[in-house]
């Protein structure tokens, strides 16, 4: 599969000797020791490898490096690419680029001088996207390439444009590579690239070339990035074509792009075909579409909307619809009262906490709940509903009218603004992680004027000293920053997170390298490749909470449409993870459609928690820790909502691979 061509063909070009079917190359210890240095960040032990006469050892050491990311070692990666084996050049092309730094520029330019390989010329065109400068964007956009190496050449372009260097230059290459002038990995990176990051001025000026790039290609993925091109290009011009997109039965992906643009499309024009998608049963084209009606939806739509609120059959839509029915209303307090009656019948027959916590935004819009939404923070509530419902009072809090509310409540007797204050401070006593880290957010908000309430902040620091362990990073944080506010101190740098995880080499060395494991869930069965060769730390860490049962009856709780669906979150609100964090492990591997990926709150943070991607995501690339992908029930993952349950995770016996 050409989309693939760096994720796949690589592995044996790099350790040929460990290429063979169920041999495990970790069965080395010297191959084990330089994993286990990268795995420590021990750049200074980790160093010699590249001078290794083994070229095994030495492509093991690079490829770590592109995980490291060590600044000041651009010489001696270029040295080590000094082989006739390509996968020792393209794992050191990768290295240079995850640097990330304008030093390994003139390594990567000479390299490129010398290279004749149309993979290892890609890579280092990739490099040159991470690193180089906009003279250098302009250099790469003007070369006439091979179809080979038009795959890098885009990829290069792409990463520029992730780091904001984009040029008129580079936006015309991209056309020339959607007309017909690469392979599919080099469309969906060039189509991407036009869809997302290409001004509107260059758009419009290109607009029939692009309509023709769309006109020709069948490929859903490619297709649902250039539509996003189109209607930016054409503007409302557009809306023929997009009309009739969303009349057909194209692939859901191109719809859902559609509905993401909308806003150079008159509402007027689309309004009755969102409504239709939010009521409809596909659940991705659903929310995008509800997610649509609450950007855009005005007053006079009414009397649909209300009628769309009780006939959508997707409780997340139903939930968007009835939060943004009562910004419609606002103001209007007998509508109000029937909005948030509907509001707490539909919370009393919710089927799951994750539509609960849904639930709890809609009330969002009137502060007189705060009292209500702060009971729903802490002992005896769900994880989800906690953190949900003290996400809506900060909104409250932080909104327009908390002004007026609190001389309104004031005349009562009711002092709002220290009763909120308290409910912060309780959530910082809590302990809790989430609770921990919003509260300790908002009272740094300078527009709120906290640091003249509180003269004593003592309770910051008793949570601080209870937030050390490392899977309270993200508390901990907020804590040192919310103390640095109040005691008018700079920010302290903070250091890298902790080595807490050691990788259980002898749990590694039982994983077959074709280990496949399988998700049971509500929806459907789920098989996944993982790559251990390359990811051993986080394959060793998934297989050992697969054998704990970790997963096990997980729900589902972040759905994207057309980009991930994530699990793995202990507590089901996205802030749980394990008693341990593990290392990032970056790959040349691309994030395609049905990539399992790790999830993090920054780098060397992974614990438990994981994503598959709907599409392919190259904004993710060597970013996020890539493990495997999905090789039978990718329909499955199409069709998975939150609230759905990840019923069991099991490895899948390699001498049988029989069904789950």
């Amino acid at each position: 599969m050409r989309r693939l061509i760096f994720g796949l063909l690589f592995l044996p070009l790099l350790s040929p000797a460990f290429a063979q079917q169920g041999v495990n190359k970790f069965s080395d210890p010297i191959i084990r020791e330089i994993h286990d240095l990268a795995d420590h960040r021990d750049i200074a032990r980790l160093l010699p490898y590249l001078r290794e006469t083994n070229l095994n050892y030495r492509g093991e050491a690079l490829m770590c490096f592109g995980s490291v990311q060590a600044l000041g070692i651009a010489d001696s990666i270029a040295e080590a690419m000094d082989s006739d084996i390509d996968g020792i050049r393209i794992a050191g092309a990768f290295a240079l680029g995850q640097t990330y730094h304008e030093s390994a520029v003139v390594q990567i330019r000479e390299l490129l001088k010398a290279e004749e390989k149309p993979l290892v010329m890609g890579m280092l065109y990739d490099a040159l996207g991470k690193c180089g400068t906009e003279d250098d964007l302009e250099w790469l956009a003007q070369q006439n390439l091979k179809l080979q190496q038009t795959e890098g050449q885009a990829m290069g372009i792409f990463r520029f444009a992730l780091r904001g260097i984009i040029s008129d230059e580079g936006n015309n290459r991209m056309l020339v590579l959607c007309t017909g002038g690469s392979s599919v990995a080099g469309l969906s990176y060039a189509s991407y690239h036009l869809g997302r990051y290409a001004n509107r001025e260059w758009l419009q000026a290109n607009a029939v070339m692009i309509r023709q790039a769309l006109s020709k290609e069948r490929n859903s993925n490619i297709r649902s990035h250039l539509i996003k091109a189109v209607i930016k290009a054409e503007d409302e011009e557009a809306w023929p074509l997009v009309e009739h997109i969303l009349k057909s039965d194209e692939d859901y992906r191109v719809k859902v792009n559609i509905l993401n643009s909308l806003q150079l499309i008159p509402w007027n024009k689309v309004s009755k075909l969102a409504y239709k998608f939010a009521c409809g049963e596909d659940p991705n084209l659903a929310v995008a579409a509800a997610e649509a009606i609450q950007k855009y939806a005005v007053y006079t739509d009414l009397s649909v909307h209300l009628k769309a609120i009780d006939q959508a059959v997707n409780w997340r839509s139903r939930a968007v619809m009835l939060n943004k029915g009562l910004e419609l209303v606002e103001g209007k307090k007998g509508l109000t009262r029937k909005l948030e009656k509907k509001v707490l019948d539909y919370y009393a027959k919710a089927k799951h906490n994750s539509e609960r916590s849904w639930l709890l935004k809609a009330l969002g819009h009137n502060i007189l709940h705060y009292r209500l939404l702060s009971e729903k923070i802490g002992l005896g509530n769900a994880p989800v509903i906690s953190t949900n419902a003290l996400e809506t009072l900060i909104s409250l809090r932080t909104g327009n009218h908390f002004e007026k509310a609190k001389a309104g409540l004031a005349l009562d007797g009711i002092d709002i603004e220290n009763e909120f204050l308290e409910i912060f401070r309780r959530a910082i006593a809590s302990g809790d992680v989430p609770l921990v880290s919003l509260a300790a957010g908002v009272l740094r908000n300078q527009e709120l004027n906290y640091k003249e309430l509180i003269t004593d902040y003592d309770f910051l620091k008793v949570a601080l000293d209870s937030s050390q362990s490392p899977n309270k990073v993200e508390a901990r944080n907020e804590l040192v920053y919310t103390l640095a506010y109040f005691m008018d101190k700079k920010i302290p740098e903070m250091s890298p997170p902790s080595f807490n995880h050691p990788i259980d080499w002898d749990l590694i060395s039982r994983i077959d390298p074709r280990q496949q494991i399988g998700f049971v869930t509500s929806k459907g069965e789920i098989l996944v490749q993982l790559n251990v060769n390359w990811c051993p730390g986080t394959v060793g860490a998934f297989v050992e909470l697969i054998e704990r049962g970790f997963f096990d009856g997980k729900s589902i709780h972040r759905v994207v449409p057309n980009f991930v669906v994530q699990d793995g979150c202990p507590r089901g609100d996205g802030w749980g993870g394990p008693e341990f964090t593990i290392r990032s492990e970056f790959t040349p591997a691309p994030f395609v459609e049905g990539t399992i990926g790790m999830a993090s709150a920054g780098k060397d943070t992974e614990g438990s928690q994981w994503y598959f991607t709907h599409s392919s995501t190259p904004h993710l690339d060597a970013k996020y820790t890539n493990f495997g992908y999905v090789i039978e029930g990718m329909d499955v993952v199409h069709k998975l909502e939150v609230g759905d349950v990840i019923e069991r995770v099991e490895l899948v016996e390699m001498n049988k691979q029989d069904k789950l």
